[in-house]
């Protein structure tokens, strides 16, 4: 029996971990609290905090021997991490980002802790059903109390705070799914199964971000499937790839159509226009930003400014970059842009040793990009961002084990899902 819960605890902490990360858990903290702008930390938040931060330290001390398989991207997130809680000397809030700060930290610890204690595929799966199970849940309080469902606002959120949280759920639970499709570690009946109620939720919420993201996962997927694949089927994803790189510049580029054409607010219902009135505050601040997590602050009079000139209190910037730089500054974006750019070439390196698990890295870090578009990426403890640094891990994890072994095989430039073939001593060591 001891045996088992020791082999069977990282499952359950990492369970722990995601529903943390993804929020699931706000509809026992709304309900008991309420929410509202501003809200302080109370009894319950206090308590997932905690628990987090002793899950990880837990979780990464136990894994620690494993730690040279992935110790590049870990020491470098790591260290990304400590610079935005070092932010808080030079913060316009220090609390708020000493606070923030220290969540993100064993957020990212706790990360580290789980791709050391278990393989990707066991760690898909486990995301796969947090996130089913809490469309589940979503699905089921929309239904016995509707009212709660929708927090008052007329989206539905189900049991998160908000619908983008609940869409950005749905969007990594989709690419779970087709991560255990292609390792075929799940059936393929439930996995399209999920996948349908996972699109389902995210179209309900009507968070159109999230749904673009889910299908961009589908067409990557496929795309990236094909290219595998030899003769027509290949000729076939080069051409779909072509017009995925031709088709998405220019949907970029007219935007205000292709949103009008979907009947949404050309203005992203305002998100566009809160661009314009923060970017003058970044240059303000160019290099260090003004605090990690500090500048939507209600204490700080510049947020203030912004709200008064929208007639709204706005939480955030709504884009990526223009978030990282109002926190971080030039050198926390610079930061972010590198370890988004390492993760992408880690991603294509991975393709010749685990090719599912290279295909989700892949996926998310393109994931990202139209997530950062409307919405803030990987600037806080969020489950799109877990899995983009996760993912980052496991492919090093990979590479790191095949270059351990004497080599075999060269492989293809895309490869399979083959873990046991080394790489080629021409492979320049990342």
């Amino acid at each position: 029996m001891a045996t088992l819960f020791q082999r069977q605890w990282p499952r359950w902490a990492v369970c722990w971990l995601l529903l943390c990360q993804i929020q699931a858990l706000s509809i026992i903290d709304r309900t008991l609290y309420g929410n509202w702008l501003g809200k302080p930390g109370d009894v319950f938040t206090q308590f997932t905090n905690i628990s987090q931060i002793i899950m990880s330290v837990i979780l990464f001390g136990i894994g620690a021997r494993r730690w040279s398989s992935l110790r590049h991207g870990a020491t470098l997130t790591l260290c990304l991490a400590v610079y935005l809680l070092l932010s808080a000397a030079w913060s316009v809030d220090p609390g708020a980002t000493i606070r923030t700060g220290i969540s993100y930290f064993f957020f990212i610890l706790g990360l580290i802790g789980a791709a050391e204690n278990l393989e990707g595929d066991d760690f898909f799966n486990l995301l796969a059903s947090v996130c089913f199970l809490s469309a589940i849940a979503s699905l089921i309080l929309l239904f016995i109390s509707p009212s709660l469902a929708d927090g008052g606002t007329g989206d539905f959120i189900g049991i998160f705070s908000y619908k983008n949280i609940l869409g950005q759920a749905m969007a990594v639970g989709s690419l779970a799914c087709l991560h255990g499709l292609r390792a075929q570690t799940r059936s393929r009946l439930s996995s399209l199964f999920m996948i349908l109620v996972f699109t389902f939720v995210a179209l309900k919420c009507r968070s159109t971000t999230s749904a673009l993201v889910i299908l961009l996962f589908y067409v990557l997927g496929a795309v990236i499937q094909l290219l595998q694949k030899g003769g027509g089927a290949r000729i076939l994803g080069v051409v779909l790839l072509t017009l995925l790189l031709i088709v998405a510049p220019v949907a970029a580029i007219s935007l205000d159509s292709l949103l009008e054409l979907m009947g949404k607010d050309p203005t992203l219902t305002g998100r566009t226009d809160i661009w314009g009135y923060v970017t003058p505050y970044i240059y303000q601040r160019p290099w260090l930003g003004w605090g990690y997590s500090a500048f939507f602050s209600t204490l700080n009079p510049a947020a203030w400014e912004v709200a008064n000139t929208l007639h709204w209190f706005a939480p955030e910037a709504h884009n990526g970059l223009l978030d990282i730089l109002l926190s971080g500054g030039l050198v926390g974006a610079v930061w972010f842009v590198y370890l988004w750019l390492r993760t992408v070439r880690l991603s294509l390196r991975c393709m010749r040793y685990d090719s599912p698990m290279a295909t989700t890295c892949f996926s998310c870090c393109a994931g990202i990009l139209v997530e950062g578009v409307s919405e803030q990426v990987l600037l806080y403890a969020t489950g799109l961002a877990g899995v983009f640094f996760i993912t980052g891990f496991f492919c090093e994890k990979a590479v790191s084990r095949a270059r351990r072994r004497t080599p075999v095989a060269h492989g293809n430039l895309v490869g399979t899902h083959s873990a046991h073939i080394a790489p080629s001593a021409a492979t320049a060591k990342f």
